[in-house]
């Protein structure tokens, strides 16, 4: 009996086999009703033609366009930036603005080739014009600015008695009056702080919207997300307070001098005294010889050498930041300029709808340092 049922279970699952694959070759002619075998080009009982249906292709994926207006925004304003920064080359502090400005922007544009040129070229003149503001004339400390040799008369009378020859050129300055030295690490601060003030005033004439210290465009701004926004703000960090961008402090073995006595024994402000000899024949050979047999190698007859610590310069590496410039980085956000929001946890949503406190981002300005990632206190 069991056998039986088996075999005609068997025959069953074979007939139900046949049958759908019958129905599945067969056409059903839109004219009779009647079917139709599977490649019949004609219906065999009304003759009529047969019309295939024709398959409707499934949709193709959507393409997703990625938006590139904010690179290519960000692209033009930078080379925008770094037009207006060459137009200034002739005033350090405004360039160098204009160059921090267009590095921090930089950082909108995905990183490629061109734009690894583009940062290299912005990085190297910004480096540049801060060297620039470093330097400039400074009257020569050793003629006083007159360009001519000087004789010191108290040598060989004993009295103070200082006089510049006339057609004989200053050794130090070769009669040009000036140098070009290092300047003053107060007037290079100030060439900072007025070029900082130039660079706003000019952004705001060509009314570029603030983000932060840094400035971009309106069209820029008005699509940038929160997280792009604050990548400019930490591209631009706020200056280091002791020295303002300039990475330099005064010397403090000099305090800013820049020169100390001549180390040399028995140098006598420029000029070697012999020992052993009397003075009347000290005094003789001052008379006969002048500034020439007695000069001393080591000053140069000026009496004082540049600083051994700052090497001349009268400043040295900020100790604050290190020679960067720039303040300490926000410890609360670690220099991200985003915190976490605390109703949505990073989410985005709070009690399944759109977080009000964060607008759907997940993240906020640092309360701490409001986006710039660094403090300046």
């Amino acid at each position: 009996m069991i056998m039986i049922r088996k075999h005609t279970i068997f025959l069953l699952f074979i007939a139900l086999t046949f049958v759908c694959n019958l129905v599945y070759a067969l056409t059903i002619c839109s004219k009779c009703g009647y079917e139709i075998e599977d490649g019949a080009k004609v219906c065999p009982h009304c003759k009529a033609a047969v019309v295939l249906e024709k398959e409707t292709p499934p949709p193709l994926p959507e393409v997703v366009v990625e938006d590139n207006s904010v690179a290519e925004l960000a692209d033009a304003y930078v080379e925008k930036q770094y037009e207006l920064a060459g137009k200034h080359s002739n005033n350090p502090g405004l360039a160098f603005a204009y160059y921090q400005n267009a590095f921090a922007v930089l950082r909108l544009i995905p990183a490629d080739e061109r734009s690894g040129r583009i940062g290299k070229a912005v990085l190297k003149k910004m480096n540049q014009s801060r060297q620039t503001m470093t330097i400039g004339r400074v009257p020569c400390r050793m003629c006083k600015g007159t360009g001519k040799y000087k004789v010191d008369l108290g040598k060989v009378d004993g009295l103070k008695n200082i006089k510049f020859v006339d057609g004989v050129q200053c050794k130090r300055c070769k009669g040009l009056r000036y140098r070009n030295e290092y300047l003053s690490v107060d007037r290079i601060k100030m060439n900072v702080l007025k070029g900082r003030q130039s660079f706003d005033q000019q952004c705001m004439v060509a009314g570029d919207q603030k983000l932060g210290r840094a400035y971009v465009s309106r069209e820029l701004a008005d699509k940038l997300t929160l997280r792009e926004k604050v990548l400019v703000m930490t591209g631009m960090p706020a200056p280091c307070k002791k020295c303002q961008f300039t990475g330099l402090q005064i010397c403090r073995a000099c305090k800013g001098i820049k020169w100390e006595k001549c180390p040399a024994e028995n140098c006598n402000n420029g000029v070697i005294e012999e020992s052993g000899s009397s003075s009347k024949n000290r005094m003789k050979k001052k008379r006969l010889n002048g500034e020439i047999s007695q000069i001393c190698a080591r000053c140069e007859g000026s009496g004082e050498i540049p600083c051994r610590i700052c090497q001349g310069k009268g400043c040295v590496i900020c100790e604050a930041c290190n020679g960067t410039g720039e303040a300490p980085r926000c410890k609360r956000c670690s220099g991200v300029g985003l915190i976490t929001c605390s109703k949505c946890n990073g989410t985005g949503k709070y009690r399944g709808e759109v977080c009000t406190k964060c607008s759907g981002e997940g993240e906020l300005l640092c309360l701490t340092c409001k986006g710039e990632g660094s403090v300046s206190k």
